[in-house]
């Protein structure tokens, strides 16, 4: 394919999500199927999309695809968009997400109104643009966007826990914010002149000086942490999964919970380096401790949105010890846990859905008999809790075996890894035997069939991905390990500690 092809492809992935969202707020809101319709094409699309991107490009190279023009030359803004190899695994795990969040849980139920689906819209756009961006400006602006989307998704209704948890969440979001706000004009200034918002020009400028300030790191590290659900940063999220529609859930957790671990990679380590300006040991230690906080929380939750949250905190607790570990392993394991999460995390919470809107409860214990009662559907649901918990043969095990291989020696690190998945797996695993096990009482459950077999067919390509992942994990991998960007900035890294 031509590159100028390439480009316009690279362009329609966020741009696309926008256009649909126009298109639905333009349809009279009497015509749900119409406003459906156009939910479910853009989101495919987007998916279609990637696979063509992912099957015309190739090669290990920091930049595989890239638009990059003048935008405010007297301010150093760009228009700059690319696809690396790390942003061509998420920019895919952002569709496919998109794609079980949007087919995989919308109804003819009256409650999906056409502010709903274009919100929805905005908040995938808002998620791919933040993967594509290598401009600061426009990653600010695309991370934003998803906060203002999810503002409404998550108070769109009258209720109260609704309201609170949009305030709660917006508060904690805006505050790191701009607290990564002033972090960034601060490596700008740093930097020297001319001032560049591009995310290349600074990592050159910023690796020809010999320090960095810590206080800058935490400064750009809170928004990443936040949007990661890191304890104590955590408390936004049980609250806001269990009154957030069920579509706005899997985004939740499949795609903005990920975000956080690729802003932490994306932005931090490729500006500050392996060593997080000596912070890492720092970070992996908060990694471990919210992997920890997150399985034990699980134990005590009754509610099933809650409890399944509380287990992607201790997913994202792994990404981070991960990611931050300073070693080509622990780096790996990290990404293959963000790939991990997301696919885990909206296999879990589809399932959580539907079982509850059938149900009319979220509580564990009102949910019974779904082994007798739909075999399928409830076990295809396993692969996301097998993953969660590190079984063998699947996605999370992969990353979680990569981590802990490079620290069998390490006692303290070890016993903390351990202790976190052995409590996060009994944890999804006791929640999944107790709705699963007993019996199935009809006159409870909704009359309507469900699940549909659309989500049946969603669980199945997450299960189907998630398994492929775990036995054949250069499939995600590949080009992270050799030549890819965090190789590259290590290598930067170590020359300009040499210089110095």
């Amino acid at each position: 394919m031509s590159e100028v092809a390439l480009k316009g492809l690279l362009l329609m992935l966020p741009l696309l999500p926008v256009l649909g969202a126009v298109v639905a707020s333009l349809i009279p809101r009497t015509w749900q199927r119409s406003i459906i319709a156009v939910g479910w094409v853009s989101s495919i699309v987007m998916l279609v999309i990637w696979v063509v991107l992912r099957m015309s490009l190739s090669g290990t190279g920091q930049m595989l695809v890239e638009i990059n023009t003048s935008w405010i030359p007297s301010m150093g803004i760009s228009f700059h968009l690319g696809l690396d190899s790390t942003g061509l695994m998420m920019s895919g795990l952002m569709t496919f997400v998109g794609v079980a969040g949007s087919v995989g849980t919308f109804s003819r139920d009256r409650s999906w109104n056409r502010a709903h689906v274009v919100c929805l819209l905005l908040a995938e756009a808002g998620m791919l643009g933040v993967v594509v961006s290598w401009d600061l400006i426009l990653f600010i602006a695309c991370w934003e966007l998803i906060l203002v989307a999810f503002f409404f998704l998550l108070g769109r209704d009258s209720s109260g826990a609704g309201v609170a948890s949009a305030t709660h969440f917006v508060v904690i979001s805006v505050t790191s914010s701009v607290l990564m706000w002033v972090g960034i004009l601060w490596l700008v200034q740093l930097a020297g002149s001319p001032a560049s918002f591009d995310l290349l020009v600074l990592q050159k400028s910023l690796h020809d000086l010999a320090h960095l300030p810590m206080e800058v790191v935490w400064l750009v590290a809170g928004a990443f942490l936040v949007r990661m659900a890191v304890f104590p940063l955590h408390t936004w999220l049980p609250s806001a999964s269990a009154e957030v529609p069920t579509a706005a859930g899997v985004l939740l957790v499949g795609g903005v919970l990920p975000l956080g671990g690729f802003g932490l990679e994306h932005i931090l380590l490729r500006l500050f380096g392996p060593g997080l300006g000596g912070l890492s040991q720092w970070f992996m230690w908060l990694g471990l401790g919210t992997a920890l906080a997150g399985g034990l929380g699980s134990l005590v939750q009754r509610d099933l949105k809650r409890l399944f949250a509380y287990i992607c905190i201790s997913q994202m607790g792994l990404v981070l010890a991960g990611l931050s570990s300073n070693n080509p392993l622990g780096h790996q394991g990290g990404l293959m846990m963000i790939f991990a999460s997301g696919l885990a995390g909206s296999s879990l919470f589809i399932f959580a859905g539907v079982v509850s809107h059938a149900r009319g409860s979220q509580r564990v214990s009102d949910i019974s008999g779904l082994w007798r009662s739909h075999p399928m559907f409830a076990g295809l649901a396993f692969a996301g809790v097998a993953s969660a918990a590190a079984v063998p043969a699947t996605a999370g095990f992969v990353g979680v075996f990569s981590f802990v291989r490079h620290y069998l020696g390490n006692m303290a690190i070890s016993t903390v890894t351990a202790a976190a998945i052995l409590v996060t797996g009994c944890s999804v695993v006791w929640a999944y035997r107790r709705v699963l096990g007993g019996g199935f009482h009809h006159e409870v459950w909704t009359r309507e069939r469900w699940p549909r077999k659309r989500q049946v067919a969603i669980l199945f390509l997450l299960a189907l991905a998630i398994v492929l992942a775990g036995l054949f994990p250069k499939l995600v991998t590949s080009g992270y390990d050799s030549q890819g960007d965090v190789a590259v900035s290590r290598s930067e890294s170590r020359a300009t500690g040499a210089n110095s």
